[in-house]
């Protein structure tokens, strides 16, 4: 009696080690299963293999243009962090060069702006990114204009102009390219291809009001998403 009480013990720790073993591989099969189905899904994306930083402008101290109580590191920060979404979305990989309120400028520097300037200038250079694109907005003294527009470097005007084309015609913008002066600091040390886009005036009312809204800024982060997609695929 005893022996065949051990007997059926075995066999029934036997049959839990087996259960408990083929559960296990069960588990793993699936884990490397839904590995391998999100990275072949990922690799079959648009952008997949791209890498692009985004480049927030201003921050912390630095305001940037000012309208009433709006300022622009805010609606450049928030248009960067939907931005940071679409081209994820499309299989780009991201860096923002911030994702805050803060600027990029060493610790008790007494030359702030400038030290924010290089090391922005040395994060991008030393990503090897593919393309960076640095968001911003506009302001003049005279309130008619309006839209978003593309500024470039020289060998960069096949790309801004897709940019603007896709711009023009997401937003209902009625603007042209412009080649950036070669005394630009920043723009001027930055090794990789890329965009300052400036994307609205806050000295227009109208746009102004668009600006603020969630909703415009995802559509404006949209709108660049698909021209990089379309420089990149067409």
């Amino acid at each position: 009696m005893l022996q065949s009480s051990i007997n059926n013990n075995s066999t029934r720790i036997i049959k839990y080690s087996m259960n408990n073993y083929y559960l296990k591989l069960f588990l793993i099969f699936t884990i490397f299963f839904i590995i391998f189905c999100f990275n072949n899904a990922k690799a079959q994306l648009p952008l997949s293999g791209k890498l692009i930083v985004i480049d927030p402008g201003h921050g912390a101290q630095d305001p940037g243009t000012v309208s009433g109580n709006i300022y622009e590191k805010n609606i450049n920060l928030f248009i960067s962090l939907y931005l940071e979404k679409e081209l994820s979305k499309l299989g780009a990989s991201v860096i923002l060069t911030r994702d805050g309120d803060y600027d990029l400028s060493t610790p008790k520097t007494n030359h702030r702006k400038k030290s924010d300037f290089d090391n922005r200038i040395k994060l991008i250079n030393e990503s090897n990114a593919d393309l960076y694109l640095s968001i911003h907005l506009n302001y003049l003294n005279d309130s008619r204009y309006k839209g978003a527009q593309v500024f470039y470097k020289k060998n960069d005007k096949l790309l801004a102009t897709t940019m603007q084309e896709v711009l023009n015609y997401e937003l209902k913008n009625k603007r042209f390219i412009k080649q950036m002066p070669t005394s630009t600091y920043m723009y001027n040390k930055l090794k990789i291809k890329g965009l300052l886009i400036e994307c609205g005036f806050l000295s227009n009312s109208y746009e102004k009001k668009l600006l603020v809204k969630k909703n415009y800024q995802q559509k404006v982060a949209k709108a660049i998403a698909s021209g990089v997609n379309k420089y990149f695929n067409s």
